[in-house]
């Protein structure tokens, strides 16, 4: 026997041999990236169902926080400036505008970015707005004189700085759920 003939008596036996394991591992690469795909299909539909409350828990805070600083919620919860001189009432009102948004810091990690920014602003121009109302009183005024400030300051607004942002807010809770 030649060693051609030799060779081709063993390429006889290889060739499909070596063809069956090209299959078998084709066909074993193809299975364990369809196992892949399912397995991260699931972890994150895991990660949506832990995720998805969180979400919707910072959403609702931050709306609740942008009606605790309408200064239609603020002004009563704080009393409406009576028994206090205007100053006072006036720190009382930036402080608990500021403890809340402190207290609601966190929810960013959550919200839009479009959301939080209109957030921000929105507390921005409520401090703005009760600032402007205090520059405007004179150094003796009363609390009260200062609630009726800011509300007249609010009558002449085109519309109120938290309605935007609490619309954004719920436009974006229900793209959570449209997809």
């Amino acid at each position: 026997m030649e060693i051609v003939d030799v060779i081709a008596e063993v390429l006889k036996y290889v060739a499909p041999a070596a063809l069956l394991l090209l299959a078998i591992k084709y066909m074993n690469d193809a299975q364990l990236e369809k196992e892949k795909a399912g397995l991260q299909a699931q972890v994150r539909l895991e990660v949506i169902r832990q995720h998805l409350p969180l979400k919707l828990t910072a959403y609702e805070r931050a709306v609740l926080f942008l009606e605790r600083i309408n200064p239609a919620s603020l002004l009563p919860r704080c009393g409406n400036g009576l028994d206090r001189s205007a100053r006072q009432f006036h720190a009382e009102l930036l402080q608990e505008i500021r403890s809340e948004f402190e207290h609601n810091l966190s929810q960013q990690i959550y919200i839009s970015h479009q959301g939080w920014l209109l957030l921000v602003q929105a507390k921005e121009e409520i401090l703005s707005l009760i600032n402007m109302a205090a520059r405007e009183l004179e150094e003796d005024a009363q609390g009260l004189e200062l609630s009726k400030k800011i509300i007249e300051k609010i009558s002449q607004l085109k519309s109120m700085p938290t309605h935007k942002a609490t619309f954004v807010l719920k436009s974006d809770v229900h793209k959570l759920f449209e997809n």
